[in-house]
């Protein structure tokens, strides 16, 4: 159970404060939700049933910085395992971006971004739909590690090489 005040990671929704836990009238019956106040988007509201498993499974406390840098000193090197058919590929992505597995989105989008410079390097551009998903993913990180950290999106990516070039420095 969450707590007034705590900040929690929402799904595509980012950073959240949540507000209150309240009852509301569903349709003539009570129900209790979570009040999310998003972070990043002023005057947004998010109602989540308390009892709604599925919605409050993607629900989590951010990260704090050692979590954060742990998790970026674990990231692969290398990917292996492009998905070609690109039906099956839209597919897995949107799932790891909906579960919000923040080491997963990590995953995805250094996936997309060493696909992305290859096709560059074809004379080519990254499938939209895959351009779509690395920009959600990114911003999904940025917001959280952004927060975290106490430093401007912008700022994130920086972070995360300077992290990866320190392990490799180890």
């Amino acid at each position: 159970m969450f707590q007034v005040d705590e900040m929690v990671l929402y799904g595509t929704n980012g950073v959240c404060r949540v507000a209150a836990i309240e009852d509301r009238d569903c349709g003539g019956k009570m129900v209790t939700y979570y009040i999310l106040k998003p972070f990043y988007r002023a005057g947004s509201t998010v109602f989540v049933p308390v009892k709604n498993e599925k919605l409050t499974s993607r629900m989590r406390p951010v990260l704090t910085k050692d979590e954060i840098d742990s998790m970026i000193r674990t990231i692969p090197k290398e990917y292996s395992g492009w998905v070609e058919d690109e039906k099956m590929r839209k597919e897995k992505f949107k799932d790891i971006v909906g579960r919000a597995d923040t080491f997963e989105l990590i995953q995805l989008i250094k996936r997309l971004i060493e696909q992305k410079r290859s096709v560059i390097a074809r004379g080519k551009k990254l499938h939209i739909g895959d351009e779509r998903i690395l920009q959600e993913a990114e911003k999904m990180i940025c917001d959280e590690f952004s927060y975290v950290l106490g430093i401007s999106k912008e700022e994130v990516p920086d972070y995360i090489k300077k992290v990866m070039r320190e392990k490799a420095e180890v």
